[in-house]
């Protein structure tokens, strides 16, 4: 079913009556909640706002603590058309992407991550010594770890759009999503729903969360990115249960280890990243799937999906192939 994106809307609407009576999905709602679903509202709301005041504390306290600023110099290479050119940029400050500005707009456009020194690097991560610097793009010849980067992306915004996709009075427990492998087919997030038994979504209700989706690429969020110890990584997402065993079981491992956080709008997740800089760099996308799964931790629902990046435009009848493909359960690691 070939459907423009009026239509699809359209058809969404007009299904979000059923929606309400089974109490799923909720981007439309008029029902007036009652008052258990109000308290796990405001729970969930204030977990949020705690969340984002962490992380928006550590943010500063991480740019105060960089006292005197010194210049790095970063040679950037394998710029063509440009020259290898040497650049005097701020130690601890200037990013990949603010090298890049300073190219042209087409290097600040088109790059998805940065390489520094050989190891891979996000775009808008500080650069923290004189260092080599290469730039890397969707049309390369050798673009594996770009795929990885925009897969990965990917998946953490699924973890976002699953986060609110559903009523208040569904509790919805993000548990990760394994290594991105682009060969899969599909982008994927595990996810527990202990209020669903054997959910199988209608596909109004997978378009509601494409719809999603679409308006997270639409907006341009940018990723944030930040490093924190365990212990307070423990603490932002210590409403989380499946998280925070996580983050003991690395705790346990090494009490003194670092954590990266990454945040689009006021959605919070670890990754070891990189990850992609903003979601305009999504084109075409598609939730096309949930399977239920048997973890260690019990069940889950993996939510799968398609998507290309803006770069790479396809033929609707392919595109329609690959659809079709990552609609069948994915493989990868279970939990």
């Amino acid at each position: 079913m070939n459907l423009k994106l009026g239509q699809l809307t359209k058809l969404i609407k007009s299904t979000n009556s059923v929606f309400i009576n089974q109490h799923r999905l909720c981007h439309v709602s008029s029902v007036k909640a009652n008052n258990k679903d109000e308290n796990l509202k405001d729970v969930k709301n204030e977990s949020i706002i705690k969340q984002n005041q962490l992380f928006n504390e550590q943010q500063i306290n991480q740019k105060n603590a960089i006292g005197r600023l010194n210049k790095i110099e970063v040679n950037v290479v394998d710029c063509k058309p440009h020259a290898d050119t040497k650049m005097l940029m701020n130690q601890h400050l200037s990013t990949p992407a603010q090298c890049a500005a300073h190219l042209s707009e087409l290097y600040y456009e088109r790059s998805v991550i940065a390489k520094v020194d050989g190891q891979i690097w996000d775009m808008f991560r500080p650069l923290e010594k004189d260092c080599t610097l290469t730039f890397h793009h969707f049309n390369e010849e050798d673009n594996h770890e770009v795929n990885k980067a925009f897969w990965r992306s990917c998946s953490f915004l699924l973890g976002k759009i699953i986060s609110n996709a559903f009523k208040d009075n569904v509790p919805v427990h993000l548990h990760s999503w394994p290594k991105p492998n682009y060969k899969s087919g599909s982008f994927i997030y595990d996810v527990q729903l202990p209020t669903l038994d054997n959910w199988e979504p209608r596909e109004t209700e997978l378009l509601t969360l494409t719809k999603a989706f679409w308006n997270l690429t639409r907006r341009r969020l940018a990723f944030e990115r930040v490093v924190v110890p365990v212990s307070l990584a423990k603490e932002i997402f210590k409403d989380n249960e499946l998280k925070s065993k996580q983050l003991d079981l690395i705790e346990k491992r090494n009490a003194e280890a670092n954590l990266t956080l990454y945040r689009v709008d006021k959605f919070i997740d670890f990754s070891v990243g990189p990850m992609i800089p903003h979601t305009a760099m999504i084109g075409k996308v598609n939730v096309t799937a949930v399977h239920q799964i048997n973890a260690s931790c019990g069940k889950l629902y993996r939510f799968q999906a398609c998507a290309l990046p803006t770069q790479l435009p396809m033929h609707f009848y392919a595109y329609n192939i690959l659809l079709s493909r990552s609609k069948q359960l994915n493989l990868a690691n279970v939990p």
